[in-house]
């Protein structure tokens, strides 16, 4: 892989960084994004111009982790097992991932050599998240006498959400005429009142985004 490559293992080894160096680092932008979106791992602070670069998926900087390895004076660039495809290299160490995936949350290293060998190494963490699926409500009967009861179902092809109800577009006032089951997926209402009347949505959330399934009205009937 040229020049550098061949050096003595033991002058590839990362040293302490200098108080010169020791303010390289690295910003994802965006620091969280959704699943197909672009993220740029951008290198700032760098000293001077690297000798030579490594990007590794992960916190250590070992073989069979690694991305890209880029050579400034032969302008050589291969690439390593955690090469993806949907990666592009810069010339100043930052590195662009296209198309992320969830399988791409996690630390990326980045292993910098300066023109007298000396290595310093940089870290940065990277989320990215699962776009939700909307969530799809269903009930047996929209039309039920008073004094009966209804439960709505809300079916979620996602997993590790949390569900949360809504009545006329504000969140449901729990009573103790309600009760969910324990994974919140079923509301039953037992016995119907008057008031009950209304559009009923289901909510699921994770830590980054939301949706709301379609409403469905509720009609009570006296007998």
């Amino acid at each position: 892989m040229g020049v550098f490559s061949s050096l003595p293992a033991s002058l590839l080894a990362c040293r302490n960084s200098s108080a010169a160096m020791a303010h390289l680092s690295i910003e994802a932008l965006p620091p969280s994004l959704p699943e197909g979106g672009n993220v740029l791992l951008r290198v700032d602070n760098q000293s001077e111009k690297p000798r030579a670069f490594f990007w590794y998926k992960g916190k250590r900087a070992f073989e069979e982790f690694k991305i890209a390895h880029y050579e400034t004076a032969s302008q050589s660039l291969k690439w390593g097992r955690k090469y993806s495809g949907r990666e592009r290299v810069f010339t100043n160490g930052s590195l662009l991932l296209q198309k992320a995936t969830q399988e791409d949350t996690g630390i990326y290293t980045l292993e910098s050599f300066d023109a007298y060998y000396q290595c310093e190494i940089a870290h940065v963490h990277l989320q990215v998240f699962k776009i939700l699926t909307q969530p799809y409500l269903q009930v047996k009967s929209i039309i039920v006498e008073r004094r009966k009861s209804a439960t709505f179902e809300c079916t979620s092809p996602d997993t590790g959400v949390d569900i949360t109800w809504i009545f006329n577009n504000k969140p449901l006032d729990f009573n103790k005429r309600m009760s969910l089951s324990p994974e919140k997926h079923r509301l039953s209402i037992a016995p119907l009142r008057l008031k009950d009347t209304g559009e009923y949505q289901c909510e699921v959330s994770n830590s980054f985004t939301s949706r709301k399934s379609n409403p469905i009205s509720l009609f009570l009937v006296r007998v």
